[in-house]
């Protein structure tokens, strides 16, 4: 018996293709079919989308380090930063792949010392968790078939796929995190076995 190994991208547009009743591909290189290469982009859109929030896979703490002008760089891949620990007092956001400070009055790039933050990068699907790559697949191809179908009768069966691969992907959530009575909000989501509220999606 073949070792089971994470769904791949190629794996995963095939997915896509075979939900809308298409030929799948060999390959994602070169030039796609125009199915094939929709499917491409609704992965990555979708991948995107998932992502975003922020995720115990794709989330790095960090101390960011001005550079001899002021300015701190941070990864091309960054898709949100904020301040954590004894800097969440100061307003940050990414422009033009440097820190802005956004807090009130001050609106500069320039920083005269490190930035301790948290990071969400957006990363490539072969980076993902296997229930990740799940999930995100699944949710493209209904994502997909609504958009070029409307097929309600299979959107059924298609959306119990991509619940229990939420579910799945919530459940390594909670185990990878550790649990705080800190918060009311958390100690609620820990008895009601909800994600925290940033963490959720419809």
């Amino acid at each position: 018996m073949a070792a089971l190994t994470p769904m791949t991208e190629l794996a995963a547009v095939n997915l896509i293709l075979k939900n809308m009743g298409e030929t799948k591909v060999n390959s994602l290189t070169g030039v796609l079919p125009l199915e094939a290469s929709q499917a491409f982009d609704t992965l990555i859109e979708v991948s995107n989308e998932v992502q975003t929030p922020g995720w115990f896979f794709n989330r790095e703490y960090r101390i960011l380090y001005p550079d001899h002008q002021g300015n701190i760089y941070v990864p091309a891949n960054t898709l949100h930063i904020e301040t954590i620990q004894e800097h969440r007092h100061i307003r940050v956001t990414s422009r033009d792949k440097k820190v802005y400070n956004q807090t009130p009055f001050q609106n500069t790039f320039t920083f005269t010392g490190p930035l301790k933050v948290m990071l969400i990068l957006g990363l490539a699907f072969e980076y993902l968790p296997a229930s990740a790559r799940s999930y995100i697949a699944l949710r493209a191809a209904r994502v997909m078939q609504v958009r070029e179908l409307g097929d309600a009768q299979n959107l059924q069966e298609d959306t119990g796929d991509e619940t229990r691969a939420l579910a799945q992907l919530h459940a390594e959530q909670l185990a990878a995190e550790p649990l705080s009575l800190k918060s009311a909000s958390n100690v609620y989501d820990v008895a009601s076995g909800l994600p925290p509220l940033h963490m959720r999606i419809s």
